[in-house]
């Protein structure tokens, strides 16, 4: 259980007041409201909160390595949009939403130690309330057949509860609909939860182990034995199409390379895995979080479906005037000896098409924000981004809106600007797109869409939805992709994807 607001004392004397003030609102400008309530709490594990809820909505986002965790529970209204101008309609959606939407700020528990106090407005900050969601890769709608079909094409969702934990702060926010005829009462029941907790799901299972020397088993050094429990589950896993049949898509890019038609396309595949029971979430996505701290690990709940990204790559954030990007491409292994990592990696930063292909990607977003930011600085030379059996060339690149864009720019008119970059889709954009949707042969749905939140200042972060998978139940399908360009082997390109799909494939399978 998520810890509530207390149903009686200071909090519930505010509340009330809140709820008046926000049915007024609602009466004045005869529409509907949105009251939502702000408390300071104490630090919590979003993801085990994740796993334990039973709400057919939710959104967990974690980034260890920056100490920021997000959970969305609950859905009060879904903002959706497809086509061309599915960005910026959405956008504008956002602003609509936000500026009927009331934040009353409580007096955090005592032992938070902080007191502040309570206040009224549309002060939704990063602290929350958040939209929070994401959208598929390509604009059109999503075929009735697809295994994509529940979540759509793209769609924001406001939750009915939110936590943001970011700069040693942990923030809960509850919201709920507030009309001008609207009983306080039982808008007041819906707010006013009782201040308590259940203890967390445990986020790794104890390996069996006895001491009883009598038992048959492993002996280990320590004096333990390991019980022997029988055979692991049985996995299947089937490609989506041969081997050969990649790499002859990979010559066909080549050839239309060669002829001019683009400079670079991103050629993906996917693995379907079945297992004889339903894959335990609290492991995969636990591992997840574990084997890649510098990531940030998602996780979109719709029914029964479960979309999961572990991604290196921000598609774009922005924090008032400061906007934030990067550019990630070229791939190698690691090594799995210092000596093996340090040729491995001299070979990344030393190989002439793994730079052109990073190049590519630099120039294009630079060129895609041009517009609204101006130049945006980064190093001159990329560095080396490492991850679990896999490195990638990066290069930051920051910047900051002109003068005339500020105020008035939402994240989402900065994603519409840059998705799908030439490290995801390819170069030129809409001929190399063109080319994926006649011969990629994939339905990719939300694999390398963005993926993230929107704040009520427009301010927000977008991930580009990498490493992925669809789950339902025993059944799951994982995602990966190449970039070609110039100089591209078909066997090396194969051989990428099957290091990215590996990262997925062995927390999921736990082998």
């Amino acid at each position: 259980m998520i810890p509530g607001f207390s149903s009686d004392g200071e909090h519930a004397e505010m509340i009330r007041l809140a709820i008046a003030r926000c049915r007024d609102l609602a009466r004045t400008r005869d529409r509907q409201q949105w009251l939502s309530l702000r408390l300071r709490i104490p630090e919590r594990d979003v993801l085990a909160d994740f796993l334990a809820s039973e709400t057919s909505d939710a959104f967990y986002w974690q980034e260890p390595s920056r100490n920021i965790s997000i959970l969305g529970l609950g859905r009060l209204e879904a903002l959706e949009g497809t086509g061309r101008k599915r960005f910026g309609e959405t956008a504008a959606l956002t602003r609509e939403l936000f500026e009927n939407l009331q934040v009353e700020e409580l007096p955090a528990c005592e032992n938070t130690g902080n007191s502040a106090a309570a206040s009224v407005g549309s002060d939704a900050d990063a602290r929350g309330p958040l939209l929070l969601g994401g959208f598929a890769f390509f604009d059109g709608e999503v075929a009735a057949g697809s295994e994509w079909h529940g979540l759509g094409a793209g769609r924001l969702l406001l939750p009915e509860v939110t936590i943001v934990c970011r700069n040693g702060e942990t923030w809960l926010t509850r919201t709920c609909a507030v009309e001008s005829e609207s009983c306080p009462d039982e808008i007041f029941q819906r707010l006013a939860v009782a201040d308590s907790e259940v203890p967390l799901t445990p986020l790794h299972r104890p390996l069996a182990v006895s001491r009883d020397d009598a038992n048959p088993g492993l002996r280990s050094d320590l004096g333990f034995t390991l019980e022997i429990q029988g055979p692991g589950p049985e996995i299947r896993v089937q490609a989506d199409r041969a081997h050969g049949q990649y790499m002859a898509q990979v010559e066909a890019a080549l050839d239309a390379i060669e002829a001019g038609k683009f400079e670079k396309v991103v050629l993906a595949r996917s693995l379907q895995v079945t297992g004889d029971h339903d894959f335990d979430l609290t492991s995969f996505l636990s591992s997840l979080r574990s084997m890649f701290p510098s990531c940030a690990t998602l996780a979109i709940r719709d029914g029964d479906d479960l979309f999961v990204s572990a991604t290196p790559e921000r598609l774009i954030a922005l924090e008032g005037d400061q906007v934030t990007t990067a550019a990630v491409a070229g791939s190698a292994p690691r090594g799995r000896s210092p000596e093996e990592e340090a040729r491995h990696s001299a070979a990344l930063s030393e190989s002439e098409k793994e730079r052109i292909e990073h190049e590519l990607v630099k120039r294009s977003i630079r060129e895609a924000l041009s517009e609204s930011c101006g130049s945006l600085s980064g190093p001159a030379v990329p560095r080396l981004l490492k991850l679990e059996g896999i490195q990638h060339l990066e290069t930051p690149l920051r910047g900051r809106l002109h003068a005339h864009r500020r105020g008035c720019t939402n994240v989402l008119n900065l994603v519409a600007m840059l998705h799908p970059t030439p490290a995801v889709g390819g170069a030129p954009r809409e001929t190399a797109l063109d080319w994926l949707e006649h011969f990629e042969a994939l339905d990719r749905g939300w694999y390398a869409g963005p993926v993230g939140y929107v704040d009520g200042r427009g301010n927000g972060e977008f991930r580009v939805a990498l490493r992925s998978a669809l789950l339902r139940g025993r059944k799951a399908r994982l995602f990966a992709g190449a970039g070609i360009v110039e100089g591209s082997e078909p066997a090396s390109e194969l051989a990428e994807t099957r290091l990215k799909l590996r990262a997925l494939l062995a927390p999921l399978t736990e082998i």
